[in-house]
């Protein structure tokens, strides 16, 4: 059972739905009239192979790419003494994007951040903490749309 983020009910399948740039988890009440993105539950062996590429090539969950990842990479590059067009030939990348990454405008994909740990021989990624979660006053579970709407 999940718990849906926006009402609080508990349901088998959630929505993952886009409200104006923020992905949220919901339940089909909620999620009615808005973007869905993907779903969670009860068919997600589906849902696992409707995934476009790009949502595949996402950095791992698990995983956050350090911050001063681009000085990181340039660093090490320029310690090997390589040209970034080199890097890029070597890794099978473009110029470009190893340039966005470098310079911080960039996330670089999970795929790109192994290449550049393995030839560059640098840790690009961390475990994060997990996140402590607030509960609601006298509900059990984590705090919801709809608890922040009571409070007002």
């Amino acid at each position: 059972m999940y718990d849906c983020e926006i009402c609080g009910k508990k349901t088998d399948t959630l929505y993952i739905i886009d409200v104006e740039g923020v992905e949220l988890t919901s339940c089909a009440k909620c999620a009615e009239g808005k973007d869905v993105v993907d779903t969670i539950g009860a068919d997600e062996g589906k849902d696992a192979q409707r995934r476009t590429a790009a949502q595949r090539q996402q950095p791992v969950p698990e995983e956050e790419v350090v911050e001063g990842y681009g000085d990181m990479i340039r660093k090490a590059r320029e310690s090997m003494g390589l040209p970034l067009t080199v890097l890029a030939e070597r890794i099978n990348e473009k110029e470009s994007t190893l340039n966005r990454v470098e310079h911080g405008r960039m996330l670089p994909t999970a795929a790109l951040t192994k290449k550049l740990e393995k030839h560059l021989g640098i840790k690009l990624t961390m475990v994060p903490e997990p996140e402590k979660k607030t509960q609601s006053a006298g509900r059990p579970g984590p705090l919801t749309l709809g608890d922040a709407a009571e409070r007002k």
